[in-house]
């Protein structure tokens, strides 16, 4: 299951990561917004959101551990904080992964809306029907990325 919300409401046994929250202790994603992004509004902020991390590399990458999560069976849920913008800007988010990967996401904000979203129809599994496609193309290009981060990273013990 993908969830989000603030730091109060996180259930058991799933994949945290912070968003939005001044909380320090879970993993940071950082997919927050340039500035130049932050003047626009609706629709556009929308598609200029999604052209940022799919524009960048390492920011889609922080995208597609949510991705990558979710395909393994894991429930994730995501920090953010209450105020205004950080709402604007996580349904943002769960727009692109659900049109980009057909999975529904949902706003937990006690603990019987995560009791109503278990028992769902779908549970929370991984499904993307039409966004397979997107699926694996977008998996190949995070191995792809994955990999050359890992020899540069190695690349100083071969120096000569």
């Amino acid at each position: 299951m993908l969830m989000y919300g603030n730091s109060k409401n996180i259930p058991e046994n799933c994949i945290i990561y912070n968003l939005t929250s001044l909380i320090e202790y879970y993993p940071r994603l950082n997919l927050l917004v340039p500035a130049n992004i932050g003047y626009y509004d609706g629709l556009e902020f929308d598609l200029a959101y999604m052209n940022y991390i799919f524009g960048n590399d390492s920011v889609f990458c922080q995208f597609f551990y949510i991705i990558m999560n979710l395909y393994m069976g894991n429930d994730v849920y995501i920090i953010t904080d209450d105020e205004n913008w950080s709402e604007n800007l996580a349904e943002s988010l769960f727009k692109i992964i659900q049109q980009r990967y057909g999975y529904n996401g949902a706003r937990i904000d006690s603990y019987e809306d995560y009791i109503a979203l278990s028992k769902s129809k779908n549970n929370g599994k991984f499904d993307p029907g039409y966004g397979l496609a997107n699926l694996d193309s977008d998996k190949e290009r995070f191995s792809l990325f994955d990999i050359q981060s890992k020899m540069y990273s190695q690349s100083s013990e071969y120096d000569y």
